[in-house]
């Protein structure tokens, strides 16, 4: 009896070891599936939001237009007898560029107006014979409706011969003459180009914030890499409506007698040169998110939180904030990928 009694508190006592060793490994598995998480402390650099000031000039480019340009086409057919000019000719406005035949109405008009020295000499005939009662008066009053005939069929022809000197209709620089004595030319040929460049036009387009900065007349610079300095132009005129793009058209017009340029090259257009306004500052480094959905991290204390903000002006390093945060908030300007509301940091310079 009593080695029975030995034998079962020994296996009890080795039951509870066993449960108690395996109680404890259990404890260290769970503990061991369930680790302990340890906040990260994410080392980012910062900026203090503050006043400054911002330019309120923007730069575009644009390519220069003469001021005019025309293609010089002859107003009636036929053949060229003289070419009075080359390409690349200077023009004087009404300059005669080159003459067609015009032998037919030469011989028109030397008809016509030996029929108008008839018909002014048969008008003094009836004038005198109806006071003496040897004409009627319906005689003379032929005399003279074929007299006003023959004056309007006159200017007729001169209109002709007129047309047939080919002639600048402004001064400029003639180009692309494309024509030789003795060539035949159809109604609306082109024989040449007209080009004045005493002024040239830039075309420029601005966006919604542009235009409403910019008003017609306004002073403008014009940059170029030929021009030994910039030059000053004005607006001359203002599109009141944007285009299928959203942009409005602005036509800068440039003195250019002095040749300083030429048509078809490319220049950059400076507006509201000097302009400034104030208002509060953040490196571009800052934004999180695209530059219509602005946000940034804000920290306080050793945590940070994401803000939505509203921008203004931009410029190559800087960005100005009108709505969203205060002066003296200090917001992360590197290592924001890491972070998250509620991000532990520390800032290091």
């Amino acid at each position: 009896m009593r080695k029975r009694i030995i034998y079962i508190t020994i296996t009890t006592t080795l039951i509870a070891s066993i449960g108690f060793v395996l109680a404890s490994n259990k404890s260290k598995i769970d503990a061991a599936a369930k680790p302990q998480k340890i906040t990260a402390i994410i080392p980012v650099k910062a900026w203090t939001v503050k006043q400054d000031s911002f330019s309120t000039s923007f730069t575009l480019n644009g390519t220069t237009l003469p001021f005019r340009e025309v293609n010089i086409s002859a107003e009636i057919p036929g053949k060229l007898v003289n070419v009075f000019v080359k390409n690349g000719d200077r023009l004087r406005a009404g300059q005669i560029i080159a003459s067609l035949d015009a032998s037919v109405y030469a011989a028109q008009l030397r008809s016509i107006e030996s029929s108008i020295a008839k018909a002014e000499l048969d008008i003094e005939r009836y004038t005198r014979l109806l006071t003496l009662g040897g004409a009627t008066q319906l005689q003379l009053e032929n005399a003279i409706l074929q007299h006003k005939s023959l004056l309007a069929q006159k200017k007729e022809v001169l209109q002709q011969i007129d047309h047939m000197q080919i002639r600048s209709p402004f001064s400029g620089t003639l180009e692309n003459l494309n024509v030789e004595e003795g060539s035949y030319v159809s109604y609306g040929s082109v024989i040449g180009t007209l080009i004045d460049n005493s002024s040239l036009k830039i075309n420029v387009y601005l966006s919604e914030q542009e235009a409403f900065k910019t008003k017609d007349g306004e002073q403008v610079t014009v940059h170029s890499t030929l021009l030994s300095r910039p030059l000053k132009a004005n607006i001359s005129m203002l599109s009141g409506k944007a285009d299928a793009s959203g942009k409005f058209l602005a036509e800068i017009n440039l003195d250019n007698r002095q040749n300083q340029l030429k048509a078809g090259m490319v220049t950059d257009v400076t507006f509201a040169s000097g302009a400034s306004e104030s208002g509060l500052s953040l490196p571009l480094s800052a934004l999180v998110g695209s530059t219509k959905q602005p946000k940034v991290f804000v920290v306080n204390g050793t945590t940070v939180s994401q803000k939505n903000i509203k921008t203004g002006i931009v410029t190559t390093d800087k960005i100005q904030v009108t709505d969203g945060l205060q002066p003296g908030e200090i917001v992360v300007t590197s290592g924001q990928l890491n972070l998250e509301n509620g991000s532990s940091v520390s800032i290091i310079k």
